[in-house]
């Protein structure tokens, strides 16, 4: 029995990440748990559809079990978003391998980490820091100087940059599984139209928008492309930023300075500035122009106007996630299932409302989530009422004894 942990969006499930799962188990993966983001994701905005329809397509793909990855680590910079993915697959206590995609091959990836491990990278950067541009371009500068620019070029590629903080994020934890490095094929990051057989995420989600299935599924799975048309049918999808606009502009508008400070990834006075942007945007793309400069890009900003939403803290960071929630169970699901029971490091439950009764960080991050998902949900074409974090079921594809 070899467990091979996939940390995803499922944003939506297609074909190229059923491609990865055929090369996890062609590497030996005899079962695959995933580590999948709630209903918003860290482009910082809400998912195309909810959790658990993804989580069906993820089963039907061929994904053993899902557990959910807590919403202050799905919706983070990288470096969050790795470690808490991470840090969920070694608390489980039964993950052999990992698995993740990536633009160049794991040998390559592992030189620029012996960089951004070294004791002298930290120098270096923060000496570019101070030329006022951007993070990922004074990482970039601060690699290209300690070893090269080829080595530098590594990090302009978006899923290099989320496997080397996966390497990263094992040597923090001290956590070392047999690394699975699957070169990504066809369409690369938010490229528009079908290569190779693949499309992006980015680029289905614009036709899932569209509602252009006919083009849409050349990139989705049979299965997938099923579960996300009858969710569509049922007033569930698609879920788009610009159907939450009012909602988040209305909140927002009641954050203090204080609030604000409190939020991951401040300093340096960047709370007064999104202050004000608040106060002057009448639109959340506005306000992302108000917020972003040299030094905090677009996609910093869309998180960080997400956050200030839905009530992130940099307090909820500090600590790994606090529990293992079970989103949906299939396949050999009830086989990783039994091991977790046995091994793993954190209460393990698919019940909300269970783990909420734990207290401390898991109440915090369980009230924090069905808060979010009440947000969410009045993005829905058929919006809901209150509390579906409570009364929704595990998913399960095949009956599994859950005891």
């Amino acid at each position: 029995m070899k467990i091979c942990g996939i940390t995803a969006e499922y944003n939506p499930f297609h074909k190229g990440h059923a491609y990865q799962i055929a090369k996890a188990r062609r590497a030996g993966a005899t079962h695959i748990l995933a580590v999948m983001s709630g209903n918003f994701v860290q482009r910082g905005a809400p998912a195309i559809l909810d959790k658990w329809t993804r989580t069906q397509a993820a089963l039907r793909g061929g994904v053993d079990l899902v557990i959910e990855l807590p919403l202050p680590f799905a919706t983070a910079s990288a470096e969050a978003f790795s470690y808490g993915a991470l840090s969920l697959m070694q608390a489980a206590g039964c993950v052999d391998m990992v698995s993740f995609g990536a633009e160049d091959p794991l040998d390559r990836l592992q030189s620029v980490l012996s960089v951004l491990l070294s004791d002298r990278f930290e120098p270096v950067l923060r000496a570019h820091l101070g030329e006022g541009g951007s993070y990922a371009a004074a990482r970039a500068k601060a690699v290209e100087d300690l070893a090269g620019k080829e080595a530098a070029a590594l990090l302009e590629r978006p899923n290099n940059i989320l496997a080397l903080e996966y390497l990263k994020a094992a040597h923090r934890l001290d956590f070392f599984p047999e690394w699975n490095a699957v070169l990504r094929q066809g369409a690369q990051h938010d490229q528009a139209g079908l290569q190779g057989g693949f499309m992006s995420a980015t680029y289905l989600r614009s036709l899932l928008e569209q509602n252009d299935w006919d083009e849409a599924e050349k990139g989705l799975t049979e299965a997938g492309r099923i579960i996300y048309r009858q969710a569509f049918l049922a007033g569930r999808g698609p879920v788009r930023l610009e159907t939450l606009e009012r909602s988040m502009l209305s909140a927002l508008r009641t954050r203090s300075l204080e609030q604000l400070r409190a939020l991951p990834d401040m300093g340096e006075g960047l709370e007064n500035r999104l202050y004000t942007g608040i106060r002057q945007a009448v639109s959340i793309p506005q306000l992302y122009g108000l917020i972003r400069s040299k030094r905090y890009p677009h996609s910093r900003a869309r998180r960080m106007v997400l956050h200030a939403f839905l009530d992130v803290t940099a307090k909820m960071l500090e600590s790994p996630p606090p529990y293992l929630r079970i989103l949906g169970i299939g396949g050999k699901g009830g086989e990783i299932l039994k091991r977790m029971k046995e091994k793993a490091r954190l209460p393990l439950s698919q019940s909300l409302h269970e783990l909420q009764n734990l207290g401390g960080d898991a109440r915090a991050f369980a009230i924090l989530e069905a808060s979010a998902t009440d947000q969410y949900v009045l993005g829905m074409p058929k919006p809901l009422s209150c509390g579906w974090e409570f009364t929704a079921s595990l998913v399960k594809e095949k009956e599994e004894s859950l005891c």
